[in-house]
């Protein structure tokens, strides 16, 4: 099953559109976000046929090992007894539940009313850097702010992370939460072969096959959970590689103390909705909970504000990154 979720992980972070410009001169890419749909459906099928598979067969052996032992259970008398219990314990848990629902209480209408206020006053405040639209020369159109052209992939992309050669893709807005769970996936399934490994070392009859595999696994273990790790900050401070690593070459960057952090970032729970909830493929009831504005094409209409600064540990391993 985690191999199977690493597999899924990986295809739909490849095959998910990264967040591409579309230019007003060139023709709509829908047939081949179409044909990516399709063959990541058909993967996904292929996927869930083996694992309802395999769910059958270990189903049938616990029904069969279940008979095994059914002849060494406990006298019938026992039973009713039983029974009895699990109805009194299921009408406790009820008559909990009905206290639960009774003791909850809707919000006040002046605690949302004081809410709204302190937010109006914090974007009063706040004073929104009014900055020019980049020309980009080689798609023809105004990027909008956090895009970056990508040479490898020859568009534009929104929120540009990294060109990633392991999914043959942009990370971007569109998929960076889907390239983080693969990562936290891949970390997974190389820490659960390595222990697997480690327990199959035999101390009389070393094999030399079996200790360079875990050489090789063990290294890229270290290597995806540094991965893991730098992206988990990212979230966390809602920041790119892009502009992490080219702060002072980026014109809407430039200009700002890096040491305060994300012009974009609010709190840390606002930085982990956006970022996990802020694709165009999130239903629309899942997108409300970042409080993003959209475009037209589903893009995430981003905007500058005083920097907040970061916690000591952010900011510690931001320098360490």
């Amino acid at each position: 099953m985690l191999v199977l979720a690493t597999v899924m992980c990986y295809l739909r972070a490849a095959l998910t559109n990264p967040g591409f410009v579309q230019s007003p001169g060139t023709s709509s890419t829908a047939q081949s976000e179409k044909i990516a749909s399709w063959s990541f459906e058909a993967c996904l099928a292929l996927c869930c046929a083996a694992a309802l598979s395999i769910l059958d067969w270990q189903r049938g052996k616990e029904e069969r090992d279940g008979l095994a032992r059914s002849q060494v259970k406990a006298p019938k008398s026992e039973l009713p007894q039983a029974l009895g219990n699990d109805i009194e314990l299921g009408n406790m848990a009820e008559g909990n539940c009905a206290a639960d629902e009774k003791d909850v209480s809707p919000a006040a209408p002046g605690d949302a009313e004081g809410i709204q206020k302190r937010r109006g006053c914090i974007e009063e405040s706040e004073e929104l850097l009014q900055l020019q639209p980049r020309w980009c020369k080689r798609c023809h159109l105004y990027q909008p702010l956090r895009t970056k052209h990508c040479h490898d992939c020859g568009r534009c992309v929104r929120t540009h992370d990294h060109h990633c050669p392991w999914i043959g893709s942009c990370v971007g807005e569109g998929n960076r939460v889907l390239f983080l769970w693969f990562l936290v996936f891949q970390c997974t399934e190389l820490g659960v072969f390595f222990v697997e490994g480690v327990q199959g070392i035999s101390l009389l009859e070393p094999s030399v096959v079996l200790l360079a595999g875990l050489l090789v696994i063990a290294l890229f273990f270290l290597m995806v959970t540094c991965l893991l790790f730098y992206h988990t900050f990212l979230l966390l401070t809602n920041l790119t590689t892009w502009e992490h690593v080219s702060w002072k070459r980026i014109t809407y960057l430039k200009q700002l103390p890096e040491e305060r952090g994300s012009p974009f970032a609010r709190s840390i729970a606002w930085n982990v909705a956006s970022y996990c909830c802020g694709a165009f493929w999130c239903p629309v009831p899942i997108r409300r909970l970042a409080s993003l504005r959209y475009e037209e094409d589903g893009g995430v209409i981003w905007e500058m504000s005083e920097q907040r600064g970061m916690c000591c540990c952010l900011r510690q391993c931001g320098e360490a990154c």
